[in-house]
């Protein structure tokens, strides 16, 4: 089941503020166990990753990302992928190989 989307930024501020946050080379993962019966997803792109159309780009490879390992995201999870310099400019095997340590180092509190 697709996890829903993230939109209110008070939502983006509790799951930072009281996650577990999981930092690869290309992405940041944070995770917050919730009481929800839906899984719920959130991106953020800076604009330290750069102008508009490579803020997108980063965006677009975070979804397709979620959008590819959905198996993961357990009900009652919370997850915001944070983009960073490199989620555009590194190959996209080596973006999913970093996607699933921060999923997995998140979502089990390491």
């Amino acid at each position: 089941m697709f996890p829903k989307v993230i939109k209110k930024r008070y939502m983006f501020l509790d799951i930072a503020h009281h996650g577990t946050l999981a930092k690869t080379k290309g992405i940041v993962a944070i995770c917050l166990k919730m009481n929800i019966p839906n899984a719920l997803v959130g991106y953020t792109a800076s604009k330290k990753v750069g102008n508009a159309v490579k803020r997108n780009f980063a965006k677009r490879r975070m979804r397709a990302l979620v959008r590819e390992f959905s198996d993961f995201f357990m009900q009652g999870n919370a997850f915001v992928f944070i983009a960073n310099r490199n989620t555009t400019e590194i190959k996209f095997s080596a973006l999913k190989d970093d996607f699933m340590k921060a999923v997995i180092r998140a979502r089990d509190g390491r």
